[in-house]
């Protein structure tokens, strides 16, 4: 069955208007999987005090059909994002957060292509921390920290 079709549950009604397929995650070059003892548990990174936003972005960097492989240099790339996120985020004021905010949306809305949201967020940031002491800074949005908080919390589920 092709992604799209819909079972027949009972005759004349559909069992799915649509479903998906997850891509395959691997770990050291194999396919996680319970079998092989390859896993990497989200609850081993918490005890290990691994921030929980940067492993979720970890996950949002790759789209969810696509094959991958977890990496630790991932997860600490993903530590040093979050950091930055919020760095950007603590003044408040910012490039200009309303076309992030429809990037991400529109992102989101094309077959949750998370990895194209955050390259959004990772564009916005870029512009807005700058070198505020040379007022390299865009911060020309008073509002941009209000405005995107919320989105990368309800669209992202990264609660900065």
């Amino acid at each position: 069955m092709c992604a799209g079709e819909a079972q027949v549950a009972e005759p004349g009604q559909r069992f799915a208007k649509a479903y998906s397929h997850a891509g395959m995650v691997a770990y050291d070059g194999e396919k996680m999987s319970k079998s092989k003892g390859n896993l990497v548990f989200v609850s081993a990174l918490r005890n290990s005090d691994v921030d929980p936003m940067a492993i979720r972005l970890v996950l949002l960097r790759h789209h969810y059909r696509s094959d991958w492989e977890w990496t630790d240099a991932q997860l600490w790339d993903a530590v040093d994002t979050v950091a930055q996120w919020r760095k950007a985020l603590v003044p408040g004021a910012g490039a200009p957060a309303e076309p992030v905010v429809t990037a991400v949306l529109a992102a989101l809305a094309n077959d949750l292509d998370a990895p194209t949201a955050v390259a959004a967020v990772d564009d916005w940031v870029a512009s807005t921390p700058g070198d505020t002491e040379h007022g390299l800074a865009d911060t020309s949005d008073p509002d941009a920290a209000a405005t995107l908080r919320p989105v990368l919390d309800a669209a992202l589920g990264l609660l900065l």
